[in-house]
């Protein structure tokens, strides 16, 4: 049966092809694509519209988990969106959905299929060229929606109340995958490579902002998504909600992390998600309670040290400066397809001087915090207390310190505000 060529939506438009080529399995080409900025090599199949073609395309691929059996399979379609070809194939009464991953993935997709719970709607298997993910494959499974037609729909018509339902038990879905995969794996925090990957990002798009974080040391490295939005959240018949995993995005390709991350940077995915859902609609709800119910939503499921006050602590970087990567990965690839500003990501770029003089005023506070507990601790020590007054000027500077430390912590944005609202 011959089918229609299928649109490489995959290919940045703004990216041309390069003569260079590189080493790729049966069934396959390397492309590299190019652009003044940047480069990215990918792997494109041959078009699959049989069980020979499909045998062809596999055949130097090493599998993992479960996949249909290529003998008795029929290629029912094709179809290709911004992240890769996908195909749809029948094999023994059951529909299959292989999704190819044109520039790979991070190769913890496994990892995260078999430590998960079963709720998550999670491929079943998939093929792997020289240990890199190629081609995952999931059994098709019917939903009644995904909350992101959900939610745009109630913020485009006011609806508060349907909006925060959605967020908060979208957050509490992905809390619920981050504590399924707590226990798996675990590291501390990276901040040298964050700040790195931070200060990559910005002069690879020549941007004129620096921001760097002493992240919070409860901010540790776990198996996180890498990428999550609302289209990944789906709602069955009985209102279940069920998180998917999904092929890693384009600005993956673009830039390819090199380190692992904190819950807070999936969070981070959904928060920026709501921005831009907020702003394609023009919503007239107050964007800061729609935040607040996702983040609420996904602290009541997730992992406490994960969630606790000190990961969301902004002068620690918090979720705020996630945001900030979110929005430079936005700009990376809207840059790649020539698409225009995107939003809110160039509002939350132009917000982080001016948030950072903000918070760079605060230390002085914080300041006069140490040296107020300082000079009273040095005190007692150089002179001990030998009567009541003696310990007046102390015990003043211990509380003094005490205070300001406490006024310190509270001038720090709560995460629920936006960045582009302070």
């Amino acid at each position: 049966m011959d089918m229609a060529v299928v649109e490489n939506l995959w290919r940045p438009s703004a990216m041309r092809v390069s003569e260079t080529k590189g080493d790729s399995p049966s069934g396959f080409n390397s492309i590299r694509l190019v652009s003044n900025r940047m480069s990215m090599d990918i792997l494109e199949s041959i078009s699959i519209n049989s069980k020979e073609d499909w045998i062809s395309v596999i055949v130097d691929l090493d599998f993992w988990g479960d996949v249909p059996d290529p003998n008795i399979l029929e290629i029912i379609s094709q179809s290709s969106n911004e992240r890769g070809l996908s195909v749809k194939i029948k094999s023994s009464e059951i529909e299959w959905l292989a999704e190819f991953l044109p520039w790979g993935s991070d190769n913890r997709i496994e990892s995260r299929v078999v430590n998960s719970h079963l709720s998550v709607d999670k491929p079943c298997g998939g093929y792997r060229w020289k240990e890199q993910d190629i081609i995952i494959l999931r059994k098709i499974k019917i939903y009644q929606s995904n909350t992101n037609d959900d939610l745009i729909k109630a913020l485009s018509e006011g609806n508060k109340e349907i909006a925060i339902d959605i967020l908060y038990n979208s957050g509490k879905s992905l809390g619920s995958y981050h504590s399924s995969v707590e226990s798996v794996r675990e590291t501390p925090m990276d901040q040298k490579r964050w700040n790195k990957r931070l200060l990559d990002l910005e002069e690879k798009l020549s941007a004129n902002t620096i921001w760097r974080a002493p992240f919070s040391r409860k901010a540790t490295c776990m198996l996180s998504l890498g990428d999550v939005r609302f289209t990944d959240i789906l709602v069955s018949e009985g209102n279940e909600y069920s998180l998917r995993i999904s092929p890693p995005r384009l600005a993956d390709g673009l830039y390819k992390p090199v380190c692992e991350f904190p819950a807070i940077r999936d969070l981070s995915c959904l928060v920026q998600d709501l921005g831009r859902l907020f702003h394609k609609t023009k919503s007239p709800l107050d964007i800061t309670d729609l935040r607040k119910s996702l983040i609420e939503g996904w602290i009541d499921t997730a992992p406490s040290s994960w969630s606790s006050p000190d990961v969301f602590y902004a002068h620690r970087g918090g979720l705020a400066i996630w945001e900030y990567e979110q929005s430079l990965l936005d700009v990376l690839e809207s840059t790649a397809n020539q698409s225009g500003p995107p939003s809110p990501a160039v509002q939350i770029i132009s917000k982080v001087i001016p948030f950072q003089k903000s918070m760079y005023n605060s230390r002085t506070i914080a300041a006069l915090s140490v040296i107020s507990i300082f000079l009273g601790i040095s005190t007692v020590i150089n002179n001990p207390p030998t009567s009541f007054s003696d310990t007046v000027i102390p015990s003043f500077c211990i509380i003094l310190g005490y205070f300001t430390h406490s006024l310190y912590r509270k001038l720090s944005p709560p995460p629920e505000k936006p960045i582009t609202d302070l």
